[in-house]
């Protein structure tokens, strides 16, 4: 199964242009990232909308609000549409974040899974909800983490 795993910016960045994995100071995007267990990793920019982590950007301020979850809709169904399921990191990401996610998925009626709580919490069990999606074992996947939340699933 071909899978996408991604986790919101962070509001610390690197000054420059630079791959986006360099450029967020988040210690939450490379644990993330480190976590991909074999899946395509992506980080949700409040700019640019999904971005692979070696793609070249520069340095921004900018915070995801209603207006912006609007613009970036059609970036994101784009994005995701050549995955099969999508796994989204939302410890630590504001509700516009998840918003846009879960909207854009809804949209082309995309698999997603939310994991994460505040802190970090659950990061742990993306390994094992990775290593279960991959397999196409989607039963019982809540059980893995009660921060769990499915939408769209077979």
């Amino acid at each position: 199964m071909k899978i996408l795993l991604a986790t919101a910016c962070g509001a610390k960045k690197n000054k420059g242009k630079m791959p986006a994995i360099d450029l967020y100071k988040s210690s939450r995007i490379k644990a993330v990232n480190n976590r991909r267990d074999g899946a395509d990793f992506a980080v949700l920019s409040a700019k640019y909308g999904l971005l692979y982590p070696d793609k070249i950007i520069k340095d921004y301020e900018q915070v995801l609000d209603l207006k912006g979850v609007k613009k970036l809709i059609p970036q994101v169904k784009e994005f995701i549409n050549k995955y099969e399921l999508i796994v989204f990191f939302k410890g630590g990401s504001r509700e516009e974040y998840r918003e846009l996610i879960k909207q854009a998925s809804e949209a082309i009626n995309k698999p997603l899974i939310l994991i994460g709580n505040r802190n970090q919490e659950d990061i742990g069990k993306l390994e094992e909800l990775i290593a279960r999606c991959t397999k196409g074992d989607l039963e019982k996947i809540g059980e893995i983490a009660p921060s769990i939340e499915t939408y769209n699933l077979p």
